[in-house]
């Protein structure tokens, strides 16, 4: 078992922000390819976002949801959905809050947070940090919380689906995460082997109307 409570990552020089996640454009052209044309305009603005978390996002969670705004899986019945939500209408710190509200709720229960099919666990501590943060809701994947979760054991951002204190913990981007599920690279937890092979992203519709 291993017990995380504090990680010092560094420092980028002239920056209050900490190094931002590992990039791999590859991953977001293909999920480019699938979606389409991007819009025309920037649908998210990273940097109010990023001075409340105090980290950078990661470059190809950026880049996807200023491209388009928020990605829906083709298969409905997935009820998959990543997005920056209010379009930037809403008070940044609020967002982050409520968005990590569940967790926040959760975490006054539990004294560490476990990993499926991982021994370690985190401690609660550390996902309840605000200075920086570690959490970052950005969706849902079959009414589960999807964060963005800054994980100690890599000091990197990665990609957890929340269920209790019970997490699946994706260690690489979105991008990566939504290419790899489509060609059957990667199963999510509670869905059969190949669920989501063959399908695709759209761009959510509320922002096409």
């Amino acid at each position: 078992m291993c017990v995380i409570v504090e990680c010092q990552p560094s420092v980028r020089e002239g920056s209050l922000l900490l190094e931002p996640a590992r990039w791999n454009e590859e991953y977001f052209t293909e999920v480019s390819g699938m979606i389409g044309s991007p819009s025309p305009d920037a649908m998210f603005d990273p940097e109010p976002t990023e001075r409340v978390l105090g980290r950078e996002l990661p470059r190809d969670y950026v880049a996807l949801m200023g491209a388009y705004g928020g990605v829906v899986s083709t298969l409905e019945e997935a009820y998959l959905l990543i997005t920056v939500g209010d379009g930037g209408r809403w008070d940044p710190r609020r967002k982050v809050e409520e968005g990590n509200y569940a967790v926040y709720y959760l975490a006054d229960r539990f004294p560490e947070y476990s990993f499926m099919g991982e021994p370690r666990k985190i401690s609660t501590s550390w996902i309840l940090s605000r200075e920086p943060y570690n959490v970052f809701r950005i969706g849902e994947v079959f009414g589960e919380a999807l964060y963005l979760f800054f994980d100690p054991d890599v000091a990197d951002w990665t990609v957890v689906l929340g269920s209790g204190d019970l997490w699946w913990n994706f260690r690489g981007g979105v991008c990566e995460l939504l290419v790899k599920m489509v060609k059957g690279e990667v199963v999510l937890p509670y869905t059969e082997e190949g669920y989501f092979i063959g399908s695709s992203f759209l761009q959510e519709p509320r922002l096409t109307e």
